[in-house]
């Protein structure tokens, strides 16, 4: 009987105690963090969500597109009319092109892709040249439509060749070295009459705009600059993006 009454009393005690574990467990999970550390991680996770470079991992500063260590030049090659050259202009390119082969020492990647005409700064050095003769002025105006008409039909289109020199290492260090290579790339092709040209800021961004939206005519460098890399836009950069559309 003694230890009936025993085992009864344990087990009411057991019970209590852990009822209050519990609930003491519970209060403690449900107790709000530090301030500090909330604000912190309320700080981090809009930091995380607030660029469009953290979700695609690629950002442009000056000409030079940044992915992790790894920088990138991205130069744009002209064209040459190779079949109305004569015969000893043909060799003589061949031979350069052969010589700017043999004198690269550092990787180089090749890409083509097809594009839609651009008139848009065709049509913006029209309108800087003021003039006025009225007939002159009609035709400009003629001419620009043209251009615009053209552009917006989106039925013709081009091939576009480009390079992209890489370098792994800081950025300081790489915009020495890509600026080193890039010289020396262009002007190996310049002696055989291709003119190229590395893309700024604007034009990688559009580039790289028009091969993840293949059918649209947007520009999107100036929307960048009014704040199109971020996910959110305050109610400023809204209205003065609403102004320039």
């Amino acid at each position: 009987m003694l230890i009936m009454i025993i085992f009864l009393i344990l087990t009411v005690v057991f019970v209590i105690g852990t009822a209050i574990y519990l609930n003491n467990k519970k209060k403690n999970t449900n107790a709000p963090k530090h301030s500090v550390e909330v604000k912190e991680e309320n700080k981090s996770n809009k930091k995380g969500k607030k660029q469009l470079t953290d979700i695609l991992k690629i950002k442009i500063k000056d000409n030079i597109i940044c992915l992790g260590n790894r920088y990138s030049n991205v130069i744009r090659l002209g064209n040459i009319d190779y079949n109305m050259l004569s015969n000893s202009e043909q060799d003589s390119i061949e031979n350069v092109l052969i010589q700017t082969a043999l004198a690269i020492d550092f990787p180089v990647q090749f890409f083509s892709t097809t594009e839609f005409i651009d008139t848009s700064k065709v049509i913006s050095l029209i309108r800087e040249n003021k003039t006025n003769n009225t007939k002159i002025r009609e035709y400009k105006e003629y001419l620009i439509e043209y251009l615009q008409t053209l552009m917006e039909n989106r039925s013709i289109s081009v091939v576009k060749n480009y390079a992209i020199i890489s370098y792994d290492g800081t950025y300081d260090k790489a915009v020495e070295e890509l600026n080193r290579k890039a010289l020396s790339f262009t002007g190996n092709l310049l002696r055989a009459k291709i003119i190229c040209e590395v893309l700024n800021e604007d034009e990688l961004y559009n580039l790289i705009y028009r091969e993840l939206n293949k059918n649209s005519a947007i520009s999107v460098s100036n929307l960048i600059k009014e704040g199109g890399k971020n996910l959110y836009v305050g109610k400023k950069q809204k209205a003065k993006r609403n102004k320039h559309i």
